[in-house]
């Protein structure tokens, strides 16, 4: 339930805001947000975190229980190079010789049929992170791509349906 302004200007403003959002109904920001825009003033007492003294990096997984975790997400098919990765996505490419391929996967299609395209296209570099963590390219996958998100209506013939 809404309240009005008057109803805002009557709360007891002596109090911290967790108790106020608690006797109110309303959440601790919303309380915290009417006491600023009113000029309410500082509470008697404050309030002291919920998680204070609590270790941030309590709630970190076990060095055996990431291993694991690792282990699990590269067996999973989901996860691998595969048409099933689940980052991919589905094409409709049209070739230079208007052969149509329905696509779920472009880089799987790329590395799986790397006759059809330049082998000079089909160098696979790796990008981004520290440790070589970002994601592979290459010339083939990266002109696709640039056709998918407009920047261009073909590259080197392909274009999509």
């Amino acid at each position: 339930m809404r309240m009005t302004i008057e109803q805002w200007q009557a709360v007891d403003w002596s109090k911290d805001n967790r108790q106020l959002a608690q006797e109110l109904g309303k959440t601790y920001d919303t309380v915290a947000k009417k006491r600023w825009m009113l000029k309410a003033g500082k509470a008697n007492q404050r309030a002291t975190r919920k998680d204070k003294g609590v270790s941030k990096t309590t709630y970190l997984p076990s060095a055996e229980q990431q291993v694991k975790a690792t282990a699990a997400a590269k067996a999973s098919e989901l996860g691998g190079r595969g048409v099933s990765n689940t980052h991919a996505k589905s094409w409709v490419l049209v070739s230079p010789s208007d052969d149509i391929y329905h696509v779920k996967n472009l880089h799987h299609f790329v590395r799986n049929n790397a006759h059809l395209f330049d082998a000079a296209d089909t160098t696979w570099r790796r990008i981004g992170g520290k440790r070589g963590t970002g994601g592979e390219y290459c010339n083939a996958t990266a002109g696709l791509s640039n056709v998918r998100q407009g920047k261009s209506s073909a590259w080197k013939g392909w274009r999509l349906k």
